[in-house]
């Protein structure tokens, strides 16, 4: 019976595959396993998958892990490549990592640096970064930034510039606790402003004589205090230190409040 299956074997059409090759491949594959075992210790970084499976307990799974995790430094290193510490305590003494390892992989290019973005410019108020505060050349801005300064006393200040002295805001009309309160961030600066040129020309009121003051040398009686001298006619305010402060022919002595509201605009000389 076992003569009649090999002679039909043997006379089977060429290129029809036997029984017996796919037999011959094991037999094929046993003998490299067995002469992988036999050969002494297995380079990690040079065998051949045959000869990782030859070790205990390496399945085809793993020794691709192990090819596709080389180059290797020692034995231990296996844990990077996902073999299991059992393994590698299995396959110990059947391996090593050859001393001239294949070059090393390249590194990974370098990360790529963002370029350099500019600087939100700070939105702070030019007076709370630039220290002291000039009472003489200060903005209407940076006069706002000071603490309890609002439009009105900016305008104040602003108005009744040069001026010498922090003090020296009292004649502007500013009250004593809003001096306080400013002082410690304003200055006046030592070069400071030069007085107010006079109107130019072009710019006085029309060809109409300036309203004369008054023919006494002596300012009226009163004023003071942060009070400003209005005149009258011309529905303009002077502060005190105007050489026409209390010397107009028709005005009176208000507070600058009262002026404003009344319709009264302040000197510009």
């Amino acid at each position: 019976m076992v003569a009649v299956a090999v002679l039909s074997a043997q006379q089977a059409a060429p290129g029809t595959a036997s029984p017996e090759s796919k037999r011959t491949r094991e037999s094929k594959a046993r003998s490299e396993k067995t002469q992988a075992t036999n050969a002494g210790v297995v380079d990690l970084n040079t065998a051949s998958e045959g000869q990782l499976e030859a070790l205990p307990g390496i399945g085809p799974a793993t020794a691709k892990k192990i090819i596709a995790g080389r180059p290797f430094s020692s034995v231990a290193d296996l844990k990077r490549a996902g073999v299991s510490t059992a393994i590698i305590n299995k396959i110990g003494p059947n391996v090593t990592a050859s001393a001239s390892m294949p070059a090393p992989r390249p590194a990974p290019a370098p990360t790529r640096v963002e370029s350099a973005k500019p600087t939100p410019a700070s939105t702070a108020t030019p007076a709370k970064n630039s220290g002291l505060v000039d009472l003489n050349t200060a903005s209407q801005e940076q006069l706002e930034a000071l603490p309890g300064v609002g439009p009105a006393t900016a305008k104040k200040i602003m108005a009744g510039r040069p001026f010498t002295s922090v003090e020296d805001l009292k004649r502007a009309g500013v009250n004593a606790a809003t001096i306080n309160k400013i002082g410690p961030s304003v200055t006046a600066s030592a070069a400071a402003a030069q007085p107010r040129s006079a109107p130019t020309a072009a710019r006085t009121e029309s060809t109409k004589p300036a309203p004369s003051p008054t023919s006494a040398t002596a300012p009226a009686q009163g004023g003071g205090n942060g009070q400003v001298w209005v005149n009258l006619d011309s529905k303009i305010y002077h502060y005190q230190g105007d050489r026409f402060y209390g010397k107009t022919k028709t005005g009176k002595y208000m507070n600058e409040q009262d002026a404003i509201r009344a319709g009264y605009r302040a000197s510009k000389t």
